[in-house]
């Protein structure tokens, strides 16, 4: 039984990735699930894979597979570093000797100012030389899925896409093919043979047969024209698709649509993990939801990939959907981010070893869920916002989106001048702003930020009088709980309560002064939450309480419109409008 598997790899120097080394490890074999690579554009996600690829030597290493581009801010002198550490079987070669990918491998580069000189991937382990062609890794880039479905070779000979190099691996091994060769060949060579005799067409070889020993000075030569090689036949076939079972009109299924040939890919998949039942296989996918309606995405996640590693197989592919990921266990979660400072890419979150937070998990899972509206409502619908986004704006509902949004934009447009940056500026930033509709659920979606390694600021009403909010200053809930504000004066600011001239509901007060400790707890503190005082329509001089979003839009919009009340320095400081002339 072959088996392979990559259980962590270093890079340094590479590409996107620069001088602060950084390690992934990837969970061991007893976690059955996919590993999903995530991040924004030029987070370095394609570049990890490569990584990965050559940690794995499934990528030819040599000193042609470097160029400068590959060294981080071309810098030929900062040496890029791969390490891998890989877990596999000892295969014995044809001649008998015995390979292993196993242990740690290492790249080595030798280079001048101007060159590279050599590369190679190393190891303490000596067997590992011409290994990688025992072992089944399949690397497939759904972006290039027609290329993908070729079994050509290219114009130097080589076998680029997964499909092919399976296809000749499969008929170089196959004992049946290898004992038809002898009978194959004899056969082809009579059949062409038969078609062409005493035709224009077996006049015209003779004839360039006649005149190519003639240009080579009389020397005698032998021209075939016939079949290609018997390995290599395999390789000039192709695959048809009669469409509703049409029989007679065949047509080749790079003919069909890109969503049409990644479906097909998919059974392709499919069909080498069900034929590999002895073998533990690597499946290396970028962007498999590339040209799949979401709702195939989805089943793909669960029915191909979450069934491959099921099957014992590690999976690891790149992702922009939340349908191909599962949230809720994210030991199978690869976050990269570039950071602006640094310069390079960083993993800002690969935690193989727990779940988010159990509790939360708990309340939210479909199987027996708690609070389906707000799931619904709240988390489902924000999941690819959190895990896709550099920073999170949580606000308290729609109108405040709606609000925060168009303030936002206003206040680009007054500092730059362009329209179109001030209207894409959360983009470019890539900062989502996110309606929790809840004190509680935003505790959730915070703690969803927090454990993703997302940054995260918290906008809220506070729905209780201004002075309230400097007296929420525990250590702890059961320390505010026992404190004298608590127990004592909060009571007495109810009875004498100057907001509204009548006495609060106290245990209902006491339980929002409780929720918003817990906000703050949760936003890591006052920092990083701001409370509009006692909320958003107060703050903005909207005095009607029917939160119309038309009459707040046009309030906003006033052009003597005062925003200074919905922004803090801190909150100017996250959504980076403090940094803009």
């Amino acid at each position: 039984m072959s088996k392979i598997r990559i259980n962590e790899i270093y890079i340094a120097n590479y590409r996107s990735f620069g001088n602060k080394a950084q390690t992934i490890t990837f969970p061991n074999e007893n976690y059955k699930r996919p590993v999903a690579i995530v991040g924004y554009n030029n987070a370095g996600k394609t570049n990890l894979l490569n990584a990965i690829l050559i940690g794995l030597t499934a990528k030819y290493v040599g000193k042609e597979t470097f160029c400068i581009d590959d060294f981080h801010n071309r810098d030929l002198l900062k040496k890029i570093s791969i390490n891998s550490t890989l877990e596999g079987s000892a295969e014995k070669t044809s001649s008998g000797n015995e390979v292993k990918l196993d242990g740690e491998l290492f790249l080595e580069l030798e280079v001048d100012e101007t060159e590279i000189l050599n590369a190679k991937m190393n190891s303490d382990n000596k067997k590992i030389s011409g290994a990688a062609k025992y072992y089944k890794i399949f690397y497939v880039n759904f972006h290039e899925i027609k290329k993908e479905l070729s079994i050509k070779k290219s114009s130097w000979g080589n076998l680029t896409s997964f499909l092919a190099k399976f296809i000749k691996s499969s008929i170089t091994s196959d004992p049946d093919i290898i004992n038809k060769r002898t009978l194959f060949n004899g056969k082809m060579r009579s059949l062409s043979d038969e078609m062409i005799s005493e035709s224009f067409l077996n006049d015209f070889i003779d004839n360039i047969k006649t005149n190519y020993e003639k240009n080579l000075r009389d020397n005698s030569c032998l021209i075939e024209f016939g079949l290609p090689e018997y390995d290599d036949l395999f390789l000039e076939m192709i695959f048809k698709v009669g469409i509703n079972g049409d029989r007679e009109n065949l047509i080749p299924i790079e003919h069909f649509g890109d969503g049409y040939i990644s479906m097909f890919v998919m059974s392709i998949i499919q069909t080498i993990a069900e034929t590999n039942t002895d073998d533990r296989c690597v499946f290396i996918f970028e962007e498999p939801e590339s040209f799949l309606h979401e709702n195939h995405q989805e089943y793909f996640y669960k029915k191909v990939l979450c069934e491959l590693t099921e099957k014992g197989h590690q999976v690891i592919y790149t992702t922009h959907s939340h349908k191909m990921i599962d949230i809720f266990d994210t030991r199978g979660l690869v976050r990269l981010e570039f950071d602006e400072d640094l310069k390079q890419s960083v993993v800002a979150f690969n935690d193989y070893n727990g779940d988010f937070d159990e509790d939360i998990k708990e309340v939210f899972t479909l199987e027996e869920i708690a609070d389906y509206n707000n799931y619904i409502k709240s988390i489902e619908p924000n999941l690819n916002k959190i895990i896709f986004s550099k920073k999170v704006l949580l606000v308290e509902g729609p109108n405040d989106l709606m609000v925060y949004r168009q303030l936002i934009k206003k206040r680009v447009l007054n500092l730059t001048g362009d329209e179109k940056y001030a209207e894409t500026y959360l983009n470019y930033k890539n900062i989502a702003i996110i309606p929790h509709h809840g004190k509680a659920t935003a505790i959730i979606l915070a703690e969803l930020c927090k454990h993703l390694g997302v940054d995260y600021f918290l906008i809220n009403d506070f729905d209780l009088p201004e002075g309230l909010l400097e007296k929420i200053n525990f250590s702890s809930v059961k320390e505010l709980q026992e404190s004298i504000f608590y127990k004592e004066e909060l009571e007495l600011i109810t009875i004498n309560s100057l907001t509204t001239g009548k006495p609060y509901d106290l245990k209902t007060k006491r339980s929002m002064i409780t929720n918003n400790y817990n906000l703050i707890q949760a936003a890591g503190g006052k920092n990083n939450i701001h409370f509009n005082m006692p909320k958003l329509e107060a703050v903005i001089g909207y005095t009607s309480n029917d939160k119309n979003s038309i009459g707040i839009w046009n309030e906003v919009n006033k052009d003597d419109f005062d925003d200074k009340g919905l922004f803090t320095p801190h909150l100017l400081e996250f959504l980076e409008l403090d940094q803009l002339k």
